[in-house]
């Protein structure tokens, strides 16, 4: 017969304990900012017939923070540094950068959901 504690609390695995990944946060934070960029692509098309001038400022606004976190997301995923200039370079051609900003955004939303994130519209978060 075994001497089983009645008042004991159940014990039960209920979470996978987190297991921090090297840079893991900054993919999370290179991914927002290529969320906007890829919005603020969209945005500054549309309004480009009706705001002209400040559409193109917007656009180069976009272009900067595609760059900043086309940079920030390579170095967190541990691309090589010819990819990364590689994947630099194409933020200046015009449909190839919005194609590049949504498989790096595809890829780092796998990324992250490995490492136990929920990821939405605008980002991850824990």
């Amino acid at each position: 017969m075994t001497m089983q504690n009645p008042y004991q609390a159940p014990q039960a695995a209920v979470a996978e304990p987190f297991v921090a990944e090297a840079g893991i946060e900054q993919v999370a934070s290179a991914q927002k900012l290529i969320i906007y960029a890829i919005l603020g692509y969209f945005a500054a098309v549309a309004l480009q017939g009706v705001l002209g001038l400040f559409a193109a400022l917007l656009l180069v606004l976009v272009v900067c923070a595609a760059l900043v976190g086309t940079f920030k997301l390579c170095t967190g995923m541990g691309f090589s540094m010819a990819s990364r200039v590689i994947l630099l370079v194409l933020m200046f051609v015009p449909l190839v950068s919005l194609i590049v900003l949504l498989v790096l955004n595809a890829k780092a939303t796998a990324r992250l959901r490995a490492a136990g994130y929920h990821v939405g519209l605008l980002g991850a978060r824990r």
